[in-house]
């Protein structure tokens, strides 16, 4: 019978790097326990369920942690009881929510499999430059409220925690002037130091269990006793014997606090030969580097079709005096495998007969006329006839350079991104150029840009235009039809059935910027702009889950600061007409309500006066500009 393995994971807020150690960590041989930190505002428990399908996953109870404190020891003893009460396992790997493994679960396993020491690391006070002394020998009262954070930057909060801390280094002082030794009461015990993260058997976790009020007693008060009672444990016990001196953990201290390995760093990672686990590594901040060591460790396999299809969809209505550049831009493209689906919106001008001479003439272009039903139906009529791998959106009034779909695809199969965004330029009297660079990002990353709606980046994210998509994207993804804003509806919801969004610094895609266009300034006071809300009400309820929980009250911003946009878009006479400053006052109120619990002092402040007056602030902002 094969020897389970049990893995303790202390997590904080960063999930979507959670869900991908969890991912690695799912085997029949493994049981997981894991504890989310209380501070954490958003823990939805169901779906953390949802994200393992093999082994046995358990949730310990909630502790408020603080680097530095005893609550440390707290947790760690939470998740050692919670193991050792739910069976007998041959190791017991505390891990941290961003460690991550760079050896497979065969190689652990059987690497462990005659295994009996306990793989713990330690120093004596001095050794490595390290005298630690300080941290056992005094007392720190004030280690619950400050633990060892920092508390940089403004606000009277932070300045309070400034002073705890400068008050706790005071009481340390005045406790060295005075001799005190706290160890005086242990002298029979040496003291050792080294990481928390370890790997110990059933008998030496069970033994920590046993000894949990000798170790909360001994360490409260302490600076850092998470890096001390273990091994000192262990040290002054019949364990002694079989501690290794090692953890299996890569944790780089020379570069960081600890560094945090990037992409660059694969190849040390994958040829480094003791660790198990390196820390810190994060999906979120670096979706390479975690999908690389997933491939070498077997966790994932990618390799890019040659020659895919790349299907490329572009809705027509009434755009007789741009369409032939349009579609000669992408007849031109250098990448030739594509399909492009020319989708006639009940066109009443020369569009029709300039499309279908263009499908007559290229048997890559297929032309489709539909009842005028609005943008979104025929885009959405463009993806249910693609076959392509990749799907493309261009709008009939813009033009792309020749080399769009080679550059994007190029980017999405040395990636395997799932959504590519090129640069744009603006044709307008001023041509000008918006891009976000070259950069990878994960879904979080990339939702996080849907928090603030004013950076231009914004622009380049929300827009359908400017992007090649994986098809399996739109599986479960459609464009609300009847609307306009019908990117703000959309853009949400493809980040989210996205794992990876990579971006390329160049203008590939050429923006027309027309007057008549429903965006332009000839539809300013269009009712139909206040769709627009009803596309942030469904990105709040699309990110109303655990990736996303921790910065859901940007992407409420983002709707009361698009409310407040729309306030200023209509006139005096919009406001008589159509009775809007009602309108703005009850959405205002009831918005309000439904997320008080998101808004910060100042917001309830400002909104407070617009729901009083919306015209009142139609008249500050007029004044101010």
């Amino acid at each position: 019978m094969e020897k389970k393995h049990a893995f303790l994971i202390m997590a904080h807020n960063d999930f979507e790097s959670l869900k991908y150690l969890l991912f690695t960590l799912d085997d029949k041989r493994n049981d997981i326990f894991i504890h989310i930190d209380k501070k954490t505002s958003y823990a939805d428990f169901d779906e953390i369920r949802s994200w393992v399908k093999e082994s046995g996953l358990y949730f310990a109870h909630r502790l408020n942690v603080r680097w530095g404190h005893t609550s440390f020891i707290q947790c760690e003893l939470e998740l050692f009881k919670l193991a050792t009460g739910q069976g007998h396992y041959h190791y017991y790997h505390l891990l941290s929510g961003v460690d991550f493994p760079i050896k497979s679960m065969d190689y652990i396993h059987q690497y462990l499999e005659d295994k009996n020491l306990e793989f713990i690391n330690y120093h004596h006070n001095g050794e490595q430059d390290d005298r630690f002394f300080y941290k056992i020998k005094y007392y720190y009262p004030l280690m619950r409220w400050v633990g060892r954070g920092y508390f940089d930057g403004p606000g009277k909060k932070r300045a309070f925690l400034r002073k705890m801390v400068q008050f706790n280094w005071w009481l340390v002082d005045r406790q060295r002037e005075h001799g005190v030794d706290r160890t005086k009461k242990h002298p029979d015990i040496q003291f050792v130091k080294g990481d928390n993260w370890c790997s110990i058997t059933d008998d030496f976790a069970r033994y920590v269990v046993a000894n949990e009020r000798q170790i909360l007693d001994m360490y409260r008060f302490t600076d850092a006793p998470d890096e001390i009672y273990l091994q000192t444990l262990a040290f002054n016990s019949d364990f002694k014997s079989r501690i290794a001196g090692e953890s299996f953990r890569l944790i780089d201290w020379k570069r960081g606090n600890p560094y945090e390995f990037v992409y660059t760093d694969l190849a040390e990672l994958k040829n480094t030969e003791t660790a198990l686990f390196a820390r810190k590594i994060s999906y979120v901040n670096e979706p390479q580097l975690v999908r690389g060591l997933m491939e070498h460790i077997g966790k994932r396999s990618y390799t890019p079709k040659d020659n895919p299809l790349v299907s490329i969809v572009v809705p027509i209505y009434n755009v007789q005096d741009y369409l032939k550049e349009c579609l000669d831009s992408l007849a031109v493209q250098t990448y030739s495998n594509i399909e492009v689906f020319l989708i006639d919106d009940g066109s009443k001008d020369g569009s029709t007969e300039i499309a279908q001479n263009f499908a007559k003439k290229d048997p890559r272009f297929t032309y489709i006329r539909q009842e005028n039903q609005g943008l979104s139906a025929a885009r959405n009529t463009g993806l249910d006839q693609a076959k392509g791998d990749y799907i493309a959106v261009v709008d009939s009034d813009d033009w792309v350079e020749p080399d769009y779909i080679e550059a994007m695809l190029k980017e999405a199969q040395a990636k395997d991104a799932d959504v590519v965004v090129c640069g744009i330029r603006k044709e307008n009297d001023n041509p000008s150029d918006i891009t976000m660079g070259t950069q990878s990002m994960s879904k979080t990353k990339a939702m996080l840009l849907l928090g603030n709606i004013f950076p231009p980046e914004y622009l380049l994210m929300i827009v359908a235009w400017n992007k090649l998509y994986k098809k399996s994207v739109f599986d479960n993804v459609r464009y609300a039809v009847g609307k306009i804003h019908e990117d703000e509806y959309a853009i949400h919801r493809i980040i989210d059935a996205s794992d990876m969004v990579c971006t390329l610094d160049k203008p590939l895609y050429h923006y027309r910027i027309r007057s008549d266009s429903i965006m332009g300034a000839k539809c300013q006071a269009d009712m139909r702009h206040f769709d627009i809300l009803d596309a942030h009400l469904d990105r709040i309820k699309c990110c109303e889950k655990q990736l996303y929980g921790e910065f859901l009250h940007l992407i409420v911003y983002s709707m009361f600061e698009e409310l407040l946009l729309l306030i200023l878009r209509y006139d005096k006479n919009d406001y008589k007409h159509y009775h809007l400053t009602n309108r703005f006052r009850k959405l205002l109120i009831a918005e309000c309500i439904n997320n008080y619990k998101y808004l910060d002092r100042h917001q309830k402040k400002v909104y407070m006066m617009v729901i009083i007056s919306p015209t009142w602030y139609r008249r500050q902002k007029a004044d101010a500009s």
